[in-house]
């Protein structure tokens, strides 16, 4: 006989072992429980509300670390010993092993004190034999609470284990965990649902688009000032530059003088931030970068480390006396404010074309300037085209998440799927191409004749060997990842979603066949 599977139930209060009781009376069984201490728990979560999303709660409490997926499984592991904002900062244990993968680079923050008491119920028949078990927790705030049980049948009482899960469907009503107890829950993302209308002027779309990203970078600011985590920097950019490039990208829609002002404004704005942003990205490379070198040239990393870290504390400075000056927080809202009314927007000679169609034809024109440059790219291409490639590709990819409200998702998502594989390897072998500069600047601010010198220089050294070794590695991947941004399957994807004029032309095209002179002129065909 097959066990049954675990049921979860979600309860809105306490275990009322009693109540049960009388609702089993004439079924032979009985819900035992135990007199449990309750405890004094914290339940945390990042900026991203990374655990709650994945549809489960972290809890700090004195007896352990639990991760309680309401619809699945109990992980728990021992407490830490001192206090920890990192996935990484934690010792060794499944729950740990579960925040990296969920969420490694975010701090995780209160966002809610509870009261626990932990269980395990046992279900005995009427020779007092235990044929089912069930394991509960329940929180409290106050007068609100929630109450999460999984029962654990055993073979060969299939029944009980039924009858109980009878009794207890019946009992629930509770709704998820963060409405009940009315948890902190940071309702944040980085990529928000922007509405579209396809039909809409291509000015009242850019205003959409620039209002929904605009709104992103405002709420990175305070977890940026306070210095949370490095997410809020690196979230705070890129928003604004998806900003800049959609402004750029539509061209036609904004009054030539109004766009050179604001790609002015945010030139003005970003220019700060870049050391920090540099930094950061060093500081989190730090184990790898120490396991790149053989042990004999870690004393050197270590002191290149602390330079690392003066400039970035330095950096940050900068940053947060940028940010909480009069001059920015007026120049931010004066930006936000050209954006609520499209008519308030300076128009260009295209701010009434039909959205759509506009947008259709910028990602076509985008995709077959890429694809004209990747089919340059070869083994001895300057590392300069290879850092455009990037550039241009991240621009398609920005224009594509923008106008994605316009087309088939599905689709949409299968395109960025290829775009973002081959972007990868350009981002990283960019990173390494900008690293190996930092290096040699470090080395060239250190004293040459300063007591630690040659260590650092036979560290910097040994590490700029490393990062070379893998730039080529990765200009040896984008060459061969080259192939799948401008296929005939890639290709006629792009056309399918994004060629109105000819779809429309051509409503009904014979399925399968390639249009060979468009392959042709999208890339080089020879390669």
């Amino acid at each position: 006989m097959n066990l049954p599977s675990p049921q979860i139930f979600m309860l809105p209060a306490g275990i009322n072992v009693k109540k049960i009781n009388d609702i089993l009376k004439d079924e032979n069984i009985t819900l035992a429980g135990n007199t449990c201490e309750p405890e004094e728990g914290t339940i945390l979560d990042n900026f991203d509300a990374a655990v709650y999303n994945s549809g489960a709660l972290l809890i700090q409490a004195e007896s352990g670390l639990i991760r309680l997926c309401w619809s699945g499984d109990l992980t728990v592991q021992a407490a830490p010993e001192s206090e920890w904002r990192f996935a990484r900062d934690l010792p060794q244990g499944p729950v740990r092993d579960l925040l990296l993968n969920l969420s490694a680079l975010r701090a995780f923050t209160p966002a809610g004190q509870v009261t626990i008491i932990r269980d395990t119920l046992s279900v005995l028949d009427d020779e007092q034999k235990t044929c089912c078990r069930v394991e509960s927790i329940t929180l409290s705030r106050g007068k609100k609470v929630w109450s999460w049980l999984m029962t654990r049948p055993m073979r060969g009482y299939s029944d009980s284990h039924a009858l109980i899960c009878g009794v207890l469907e019946k009992m629930e009503k509770a709704g998820l965990p963060a409405e009940v107890l009315k948890l902190r829950i940071s309702d944040y993302t980085s990529k928000p649902d922007i509405h579209l209308s396809e039909n809409a002027p291509a000015r009242t779309t850019l205003c959409t688009i620039v209002q929904s990203f605009l709104q992103v970078t405002r709420r990175n600011e305070s977890g940026l000032i306070d210095d949370i985590d490095t997410e809020f920097l690196h979230q705070w950019r890129v928003s604004l530059r998806k900003v800049r490039s959609v402004l750029t990208l539509f061209k036609g829609v904004v009054a030539t003088e109004t766009l050179d002002q604001l790609k002015q404004d945010f030139r003005d704005i970003m220019q700060d931030t870049n050391m920090m942003r540099d930094r950061d990205v060093y500081l989190l490379s730090r184990d790898d970068y120490f396991a790149l070198v053989p042990p004999h040239a870690h004393p050197g990393l270590e002191l290149l480390f602390e330079l690392l870290q003066q400039d970035r504390d330095e950096a940050f400075g900068k940053v947060t006396a940028m940010l909480t000056s009069k001059a920015y927080k007026k120049q931010i809202k004066s930006i936000q404010k050209l954006f609520e009314n499209p008519q308030d927007l300076p128009k260009g000679p295209k701010a009434d074309a039909p959205s759509k169609v506009f947008a259709a034809d910028l990602v076509l024109k985008r995709y077959k300037k890429v694809c004209k440059l990747a089919g340059t790219i070869t083994e001895k291409t300057p590392d300069e085209t290879i850092h455009e490639l990037r550039i241009q590709c991240k621009k398609l990819r920005y224009l594509i998440e923008s106008a994605q409200p316009l087309f088939d998702d599905k689709q949409v998502k299968s395109l960025l799927k290829t775009l973002k594989g081959l972007q990868d390897h350009l981002g990283s072998f960019n990173d390494q191409s900008v690293q190996q500069v930092t290096l040699a600047q470090c080395l060239d601010r250190y004293p040459g004749t300063g007591p630690n010198a040659k260590a650092l220089a036979e560290s910097i050294g040994a590490l700029t060997a490393m990062l070379y070794s893998k730039q080529l590695e990765e200009r040896r991947m984008i060459i061969e990842n080259l192939s799948q941004l401008y296929n005939p399957e890639t290709q006629g994807a792009f056309k399918a979603l994004f060629d109105l004029k000819r779809i429309a032309a051509n409503p009904n095209p014979e399925t399968g066949e390639q249009d060979k002179n468009q392959v042709d002129s999208y890339g080089d065909k020879n390669l």
